[in-house]
C-alpha cells in the first residue's frame, strides 16, 4: 500500500472513530478545532475519504456498515434537517446515537492502516 493510501486510510479511520465518540467528546473536539456550532464537520470528514477509500477497496469487512452509515448521513442532510447538526443534537437526537453504533461497528471491520 502506498504511503498516501495509508495516510488516507488512517485519516478515514480517525473520522469514523470521531463519529463513534460520545456526544460530549464530539462537542469538545468541535470546540477544540474552533467550530463549536458546526456538528456537520464530523460528517464532512467522513465524506472526504469515504469514496476515495472505497475506490481502493479499503473498506474491507466494514463496507456494508459504512454504506449504511453513509446513507444515514445523506438522509440527515439538507436544510429541513438543519436541527440535526447542532451541538445539542449530538446528545439528543436518535440519529446521532445510531451513527455512533454504526461507526463503532464499522471500526471493527475496517482494515488497519499499517498494512
Amino acid at each position: 500500500m502506498e504511503d498516501y493510501q495509508r495516510n488516507h486510510l488512517r485519516n478515514f479511520r480517525e473520522a469514523v472513530d470521531r463519529l463513534a465518540w460520545p456526544a460530549e467528546r464530539q462537542q469538545a473536539w468541535l470546540r477544540e478545532i474552533g467550530i463549536p456550532g458546526c456538528a456537520d464537520e464530523l460528517a464532512l470528514e467522513f465524506g472526504d475519504f469515504y469514496e476515495v477509500i472505497g475506490a481502493w477497496g479499503g473498506h474491507g469487512e466494514a463496507a456494508p456498515t459504512l454504506a449504511e452509515l453513509d446513507r444515514l448521513l445523506t438522509r440527515m442532510s439538507g436544510e429541513v434537517n438543519a436541527h440535526l447538526w447542532t451541538p445539542e443534537a449530538l446528545a439528543a437526537e436518535p440519529d446521532w446515537q445510531r451513527m455512533r453504533e454504526l461507526a463503532t461497528a464499522a471500526l471493527a471491520g475496517l482494515p488497519d492502516h499499517a498494512g
